[in-house]
């Protein structure tokens, strides 16, 4: 049985490209002149030669085996591009006895006298090796001239005006914005998937393809009707969203081969190239807390919707401080309304045989510690925060004027060449004999990737001197870190991004005192230790129930009685949490177990007895 194979791909050579249909005509022409019938035919379309995983051929050298004798192709190229992948070809059709027809290339397996078969397959691989390269470097041209050739990512689109410029679409900038700030609020990737699906937010695939419905364009892409974790998380850790053109951040080292990360050093960076969505210190605020909740093992509640309100403010922050793990967040009902606290995550889960203490502390007790711990921060840091705030603008300005002197001394360089360039055409078109079109073209081409580049070097530079920023920018930026901390203590509270921002971690110890540790070495500026501030307090509170325990006219007391006594001179303290003030009053010797409970603790000393303890307390705790 004879079989014909023919096979064509977009590296072709266009000059002398033959279609299918042609492949399979000459065959036939050959086959008639020959006394043969092609029996069967095998094709692959639009498949490189370099590649031999082609179904086509794959099912022709399955089938040697069982009814073909013979196999006709055009020339050596349909069978392949790769050299030895060829020559390997033709001698297994050898040792298979089967013959091989090669009609243009004059080749017949039965008839092996032709020694310039290497030279023709080693030329056909060259030719596919040749253009692969070409095609490298006219990408990595406009790539170093910051060409973004593939579309823009979700959230962004071409402008009708002008191709090269990227809008912003702020529907779906929208939706980004959502994305960063959840994930900032403590959901994680399948939350977050979740909420966007279930609020029927499109995924970018439904944007892409209204897109192109739009614009009359029949789009062949799937479509994703669901929001998944590896959406959220490309988003999330795609910096095109501040702003910033990342090219070449993959290649492939052989033709055809698979794409390989390319180092961050050795990609394309363009800065403020488009605008942005995400401001940069959100991003990499982001970027940090995705590598803390992989090495702290994060997980997000699965049980509630992802809710900004639901989320836990002190997210992955919070440590115990004997086993190290984090603590968990607990919501209970508690007396009409919610309580809220954290306990030691070991302890909670194995019990306390890996844990001794539960180191729970309350949410609002832990808040309140931390605002205490801001105001002592503003006080002491005062200057520092203000020097600091001017140091970052200054930085930002010089690093403006380094990129806008580098964009204006690579076109003062292109340029240059150009000019070159016009002066060496000029003198070969004068030696021209007869060849005037040819050298023209060269010229042109060369010239035009030239000016290309100047194009675009000159659009950064002026993106970079208008660049403008937006009024909450302004805004933001305006204001002094010391303004941004004065906003915090007036407002009693911090957010989950607040939070994220300001602190790097906090422990707490058996008794449920925190020690906090601000971000970038704050911390070790200031006089006392935040252990000593919170220390402090909790000995003013202890102080206070002595005092509060000696001016009682009763022979006992209880948690409810000193809980409203503390909290009406603004020391806010649940029944519950004065019960390890009352342990500490019942070691002292001050107050001893009652028998009932209208007298749950009976007051043991007298008023004496009591302010010589209270006296002794200050003394030893440097408290005045």
């Amino acid at each position: 049985m004879n079989a014909g194979y023919v096979r064509l791909s977009r590296d072709d050579d266009k000059r002398n490209y033959t279609s299918i249909e042609n492949q399979k005509l000459i065959i036939t022409q050959f086959a008639a002149e020959n006394n043969l019938i092609i029996d069967r035919w095998y094709e692959d379309d639009g498949i490189s030669g370099y590649k031999f995983d082609r179904p086509g051929f794959h099912q022709l050298m399955a089938d040697l085996d069982k009814d073909i004798d013979q196999v006709l192709v055009k020339d050596f190229s349909r069978l392949g591009r790769h050299n030895a992948r060829v020559l390997l070809l033709l001698d297994e059709f050898q040792e298979r006895g089967k013959r091989l027809i090669v009609i243009d290339d004059h080749y017949d397996s039965m008839q092996t006298e032709d020694d310039t078969i290497g030279i023709k397959t080693w030329y056909n691989e060259k030719y596919v090796k040749d253009t692969s390269q070409k095609i490298k470097r006219a990408i990595g041209a406009r790539q170093k001239a910051g060409t973004l050739m593939i579309r823009p990512p979700f959230g962004y689109t071409r402008s009708h005006k002008d191709k090269s410029e990227i809008e912003i679409v702020p529907e779906e900038a929208n939706y980004i914005k959502t994305i960063y700030s959840l994930y900032l609020q403590g959901s994680g990737y399948r939350m977050i998937a979740g909420y966007l699906t279930g609020n029927q937010i499109p995924t970018p695939s439904m944007a892409r393809h209204a897109q192109d419905f739009a614009k009359g364009v029949i789009s062949k892409h799937k479509i994703a009707i669901q929001w998944s974790d590896s959406m959220v998380r490309d988003i999330l850790g795609n910096d095109f969203y501040t702003g910033t053109l990342r090219l070449q951040k993959r290649a492939r080292s052989t033709v055809h081969g698979k794409d390989k990360r390319v180092p961050k050093s050795k990609q394309y960076v363009f800065e403020n190239h488009h605008p942005a969505i995400v401001d940069k210190a959100s991003f990499d605020l982001v970027q940090e807390l995705k590598k803390k909740r992989i090495k702290s093992n994060y997980r997000s509640s699965h049980a509630q919707p992802a809710q900004p309100e639901l989320s836990s403010p002190f997210g992955s922050c919070l440590f115990c401080k004997d086993c190290g793990s984090r603590l968990t967040p607990i919501r209970r009902p508690a007396s009409g309304r919610e309580r809220k606290y954290y306990i030691c995550t070991t302890y909670n889960t194995k019990g306390r045989l890996h844990c001794s203490k539960a180191h729970l502390i309350e949410e609002e007790t832990l808040m309140n510690d931390l605002i205490a711990y801001m105001k002592l921060c503003r006080n002491s840091l005062c200057k520092d925060i203000t020097a600091y705030n001017l140091e970052c603008t200054g930085d930002e300005k010089k690093t403006s004027v380094r990129k806008q002197t580098e964009l204006q001394s690579r076109i003062d360089v292109l340029k240059k060449q150009m000019q070159i360039l016009f002066t060496q055409k000029i003198r070969d078109l004068a030696n021209a004999h007869g060849c005037e079109k040819v050298i023209n073209e060269s010229y042109d081409a060369m010239q035009k990737e030239i000016l290309t580049q100047i194009c675009e070097s000159e659009k950064q530079l002026k993106t970079l001197r208008n660049s403008i920023l937006t009024d909450t920018d302004k805004k933001e930026r305006s204001q002094s870190a010391l303004q941004i901390t004065d906003r915090i203590i007036e407002m009693k509270t911090l957010d989950r991004r607040d939070i994220e921002i300001l602190v790097k971690k906090i422990t707490v110890d058996k008794d449920g005192l925190p020690e906090i540790e601000l971000r970038y070495g704050l911390s070790h500026l200031i006089p006392c230790s935040p252990s000593c501030h919170l220390n402090r307090q909790e000995n003013e509170i202890i102080y206070q129930c002595m005092n509060l325990i000696l001016q009682s006219d009763r022979d006992y007391t209880s948690a409810r009685y000193l809980s409203r006594a503390l909290t009406d001179i603004h020391y806010p303290k649940s029944a519950k949490g004065v019960l390890p003030y009352i342990g500490l009053m019942l070691k002292a010797g001050i107050l001893s177990q009652g028998s009932s409970p209208q007298k749950p603790y009976i007051i043991n000393k007298n008023r004496f007895e009591i302010k010589k303890v209270m006296d002794t307390f200050i003394k030893n705790c440097c408290l005045v």
